[in-house]
């Protein structure tokens, strides 16, 4: 008797079939990208958010230790800038003066605070000494002085300087501090002799805030110039005018000019949507929202201004 063999084909996907499983996957990819993309940067929001809870602890214990907090930024000296008109420097910053604060003490000793941290300006217009590991030291990357928002931030970092005049190029910081000169006073509207907490060789102590610890600004992020190469050595706001905030006045991420570039140095800002951090005085960090208004924003950047505020 003779067997039989039935023959048995395996049944694969059609063409059909495979476009519509790649159609699905597709589909789930396009509506899970953006929630994945929203976790990160709500991850990075939080980081940036600590960063300044790191950097406002660290303000205090100096505050604690020297009954005064950091200067803004003190002169160096030592430069030849035709362009400026001027040998004036203003190269060593608060950042420099709290690296023992927040775990940075090697560093810290490695910098000679007799010398300038900055080699020549943005456009090579001033010279200055030769400061070898001077350079090498301040700039080393600190993970604190960067917002992982920050995509215009790629380059070196810095914070030993506050001016493009006092530092090379593509030194970059995600923070600045809260500015003006202390030998001149803000000028703006009807308010006259008020002060912020940080100034050039100079800074307040706790007892100066009269408008109060928590109505007072310490730090904020700021993108500085998104399309600037320069634009990370300032961390203050506005040195240059010694403006609370440069005129004509802009309100966060504001932008400049059709490319969206925010081309006021030191405005308060960042890559976050919608607004930036902010660092008050009395150590919390708040999210201001890009459509406070703009009296209410300059209000607590002052510290002595005497405004009424309203709620921020």
């Amino acid at each position: 008797m003779a067997l039989e063999f039935k023959k048995y084909s395996k049944r694969g996907f059609t063409l059909i079939e495979l476009l519509v499983v790649i159609a699905i996957i597709a589909i789930l990819i396009a509506l899970l990208l953006p929630a994945v993309q929203q976790a990160r940067e709500a991850a990075r929001r939080s980081t940036c958010k600590n960063n300044l809870k790191q950097l406002g602890l660290a303000m205090h214990n100096y505050h604690d230790s020297h009954r005064i907090f950091p200067p803004g930024d003190v002169n160096g000296g030592g430069y030849s800038c035709s362009s400026l008109g001027t040998q004036e420097t203003r190269n060593h910053t608060a950042y420099l003066y709290i690296l023992p604060f927040i775990e940075q003490t090697t560093m810290y000793n490695q910098i000679n605070f007799s010398m300038a941290t900055g080699a020549s300006d943005g456009n090579g217009a001033c010279t200055g000494p030769s400061l070898g590991i001077q350079t090498a030291a301040t700039s080393h990357p600190i993970a604190v002085f960067q917002c992982p928002s920050d995509s215009y931030n790629p380059g070196p970092y810095s914070y030993s300087s506050n001016t493009a005049y006092a530092t090379t190029r593509d030194y970059r910081t995600s923070y600045s501090v809260i500015y003006i000169a202390y030998d001149s006073t803000i000028t703006y509207g009807a308010a006259t002799g008020v002060n912020t907490a940080f100034g050039r060789n100079g800074a307040a102590r706790v007892r100066d805030f009269k408008d109060g610890m928590s109505n007072s600004m310490l730090l904020s992020e700021t993108p500085m110039e998104k399309d600037s190469s320069i634009r990370g050595p300032f961390v203050a706001a506005y040195v240059t005018t010694g403006a609370v905030i440069a005129a004509p006045y802009r309100k966060i991420n504001q932008p400049t000019s059709a490319t969206n570039a925010l081309t006021v140095w030191g405005s308060p800002g960042s890559e976050h949507t919608g607004g930036c951090h902010a660092l008050l005085a009395d150590g919390a960090v708040r999210f201001l929202s890009e459509n406070i208004d703009i009296n209410l924003l300059r209000g607590i950047q002052t510290i002595n201004g005497s405004e009424i505020l309203g709620e921020f």
